[in-house]
């Protein structure tokens, strides 16, 4: 059982920078909230840097300075895109998901927040034709490109988006014909959310009506894969909206929405940016300080992450392993821990893994995106929740099996040895089953249900386990990994140029250890 409870009526500490210990808990806690995973590399880069502030700059400045990847030849030679580009352009993201870091996870976040699908796109031919494919593409540029910016500007920018323009219908809301779909959604979804923090409606469906003439005359060029505003087709009449009268255009809009509603706007996304990076259950009192903090930055998504990430209330301890990992967590997480690159073929088996557990890259199911990542609903219940129940939990424990074991006869066995002798040393039973275990898992151990092995470890009885002083968690890790092999056989040995190897047997050990930890409960947190 994992004790993970806590009181959400009071905040421990707020967004002032933390400044207490710099040890590998609170890196680790740092990298697997900003990353998709943790590979060790991406530890000790963090751990080098000496304190929580220092860090979370050094992984800005990592993010702000990765470029846009090459465009994708397909792309470059200007076809119009089919399902297998769009399947290449989730390959690609998967490909920076595994070695990147900061980046990938706000296009994560992004991709949540401005919902688009490709699924829709491609069930409605008479929308974008065959080049669905390059306008996701644009799109997931778009995120890449200005996902680190300022808030209001990345607004407008998706706003005039041909995928989003497409998506949410924006290309036939024409003057006299009005179309209230993407009107909404920029107020509900994009800026405001339907209500303040006292529960006060931010917007009045009069308002959605005026808005959704104010955004009239966009339309998408297919050829050129962007919208453009066709002034034939808006509406050039006063509009009415939050009380204030003026004839309002998609710009306009946006500033009138940024001006008169800015605490409503700091409040609606330092709560999901709260929810995404620290916890599911949101804290009111640290959400109204990053809300605060937001306006003062004038909506810099930087200058947030920076207040966020560096805080004394992100590095609580109850916070690590506090939330349910996403499908795109749960896989990419568990090859970047195990260092198992992604193949084309490990790739198209994630991606159609996804499908089935409700996360598919660039296909959320609604306009809403992926309730996991989202505040808790009308009800309370958190949104992460969402990501797990009776059929899926097996599903992802088959489905890492297979990335371990190989799967349909194509797959190869996975070979832990390596990635044992960069986070330990593998000719240590005890401090290779605890460094692994450490290492995949974000619950403290101790309060991990790790399973009691009543038996003693194998091998001669008058050779006792050095286990002395040893948490109990500890020993009976140890059992589980050795299994049948004797604690003192588990031993490096020499070749005749002096490196080092092992034991076929201990590989496969290995395998089923990280089989076991994988099926913990504790291995769903991150």
């Amino acid at each position: 059982m994992i004790d993970n409870q806590r009181d959400t009526t009071m905040s421990m500490a707020g967004l002032e920078t933390y400044t207490g210990s710099w040890t590998k808990s609170e890196a680790a806690h740092l990298i697997r909230r900003t990353h998709l995973g943790m590979k060790i590399n991406d530890l000790n880069y963090a751990r080098s840097l000496g304190s929580a502030a220092n860090a979370v700059d050094g992984l800005i400045n990592r993010a702000l300075n990765t470029p846009l990847p090459d465009d994708p030849q397909w792309f470059r030679n200007g076809n119009s895109g089919d399902i297998l580009d769009m399947y290449d352009i989730q390959f690609r993201w998967m490909d920076l998901m595994y070695s990147g870091g900061l980046i990938e996870r706000m296009l994560l976040f992004w991709s949540n927040h401005f919902a688009v699908s490709y699924q829709n796109m491609n069930a409605l031919p008479d929308k974008a034709g065959g080049s669905y494919a390059s306008h996701m593409y644009v799109y997931w540029k778009l995120l890449f490109d200005q996902g680190m910016g300022n808030f209001q500007e990345l607004v407008r920018a998706v706003s005039k988006n041909s995928a989003m323009i497409y998506y949410l219908n924006n290309y036939n809301n024409t003057a006299g014909q009005p179309n209230e779909d993407f009107a909404r959604e920029l107020m509900e979804l994009f800026t405001l959310g339907t209500e303040d923090k006292n529960g006060q409606p931010n917007y009045t469906e009069q308002d959605v009506a005026e808005v959704a003439r104010a955004v009239t005359g966009w339309r998408v060029n297919d050829s050129q894969l962007r919208g453009f505003f066709d002034e034939s087709r808006f509406d050039n009449t006063n509009k009415t909206i939050f009380g204030a009268s003026a004839n309002y255009d998609l710009d306009t809009v946006i500033d009138l929405i940024f001006t008169q509603k800015s605490n409503e706007v700091g409040w609606f996304i330092s709560k999901k940016m709260y929810v995404f990076f620290v916890s599911a259950e949101p804290d009111n009192a640290v959400i109204q300080e990053l809300a605060d903090h937001c306006i003062q930055v004038n909506f810099d998504i930087t200058e947030m992450l920076r207040k966020l990430l560096s805080s004394a209330h992100f590095y609580e301890a109850r916070f690590r392993g506090s939330r349910i990992k996403s499908p795109t967590e749960v896989f990419m997480s568990y090859l970047r821990e195990l260092e198992i690159t992604p193949n084309a073929e490990v790739k198209e088996y994630i991606r159609l893994r996804m499908q089935e557990l409700n996360e598919e890259l660039l296909r959320p199911e609604t306009v809403f995106g992926w309730a996991g990542y989202n505040p808790p609903d009308s009800d309370g219940t958190p949104g992460h929740y969402n990501w797990l129940n009776t059929n899926l939990l097996p599903s992802r424990w088959d489905n890492l099996n297979d990335l371990v074991y190989g799967y349909d006869d194509a797959g190869s066995m996975y070979d832990p040895i390596r990635i044992a002798e960069k986070i330990s040393d593998p000719s240590n039973p005890f401090s290779v089953a605890e460094d692994i275990a450490s290492h995949l898992i974000a619950v403290p151990l101790d309060r991990v249900g790790i399973r009691q092995v009543e038996e003693d470890f194998a091998g001669d009885p008058n050779l006792v386990p050095p286990v002395d002083g040893f948490p109990t968690y500890k020993i009976n890790l140890s059992k589980i990994l050795l299994g049948s092999i004797p604690w003192y056989e588990w031993t490096a040995n020499t070749d005749s140029d002096g490196n080092l190897f092992y034991q076929e047997t201990f590989a496969e050990n290995l395998r089923q250890y990280i089989s076991y930890l994988q099926q913990l409960p504790a291995y769903q947190l991150i």
